[in-house]
């Protein structure tokens, strides 16, 4: 792993940025606990994408004593409403081009109230769509709704509109469809070698998919990303201040 890390960087500029974003959070859990552990203990900053209709007060409240509050180190963000596919054919989206507009706004609209009034000022404005796909009437609701920002895939369809950052996740840890073990890993240092060396590295995590193996892969590699100077881990926040005609440009 290192040597792929290694290698994006000398393909790379002077800085990279790098970012973690964590999907599918609103529910506690131990696996939960391990992932902010392992974030803490490397002093990593992670994007926490929370599925609003999965979070409650009561939870929150559980989530913010593992994680703590008012932390710099955290990004708590809107990951969809309901997290539910709304396609009756092809690939699943919740923001899909089925629903109408009007739809569209209103759940955003409620999903974003939701974690409003339950997070307060930990609420920051960017939205990650479920199954990383959404329409072009969703980033319009979006802009609409003062969002900053959305996160997706890299070379995600349809292209984000000129007014709303796209901050694309490319390297997927816990995911992966590949057959073989040894494949997977193979094209997964391939995606991270790559996506480090374009000078803006997205990593998305699902930590209810993750084993003790996981885990320890995940600390090795934010060992190796926090040891490597060129390498600056940042949240959408920071990305945001950086934003230059389509990418986020290191400064």
């Amino acid at each position: 792993m290192t040597e792929a890390i290694d290698r994006g960087c000398h393909r790379a500029g002077e800085r990279v940025f790098v970012f973690f974003r964590a999907d599918d959070i609103g529910i506690p859990s131990s696996r939960f606990q391990l992932l902010i552990d392992t974030f803490i203990r490397q002093r990593i900053p992670l994007c926490l994408a929370a599925v609003p209709s999965w979070v409650t007060g009561r939870r929150f409240s559980q989530l913010c004593r593992i994680t703590g509050r008012n932390s710099s180190q955290w990004c708590w963000h809107q990951h969809g409403r309901v997290h539910r596919n709304f396609e009756p054919y092809g690939k699943k989206q919740e923001f899909g081009p089925c629903r109408s507009r009007e739809d569209i706004f209103t759940s955003l609209q409620h999903g974003k109230w939701r974690l409003e009034e339950i997070m307060g000022k930990e609420f920051q404005p960017f939205f990650t769509p479920p199954w990383n796909r959404c329409s072009t009437a969703t980033m319009e609701a979006l802009v609409q709704l003062h969002f900053s920002a959305l996160s997706r895939n890299r070379n995600a369809v349809p292209e984000t509109i000129d007014t709303l950052p796209d901050f694309q996740v490319d390297v997927d840890l816990h995911t992966r469809k590949e057959i073989s073990p040894s494949q997977g890993f193979e094209n997964l240092l391939a995606e991270l070698e790559e996506s480090i060396s374009s000078g803006q590295c997205g990593i998305m995590i699902h930590h209810q998919r993750m084993n003790k193996k996981s885990f320890e892969l995940l600390e090795l590699l934010l060992i190796a990303i926090k040891s490597r100077g060129q390498l600056t881990p940042v949240l959408f926040q920071e990305m945001l201040s950086t934003w230059v005609h389509g990418a986020a440009v290191p400064l």
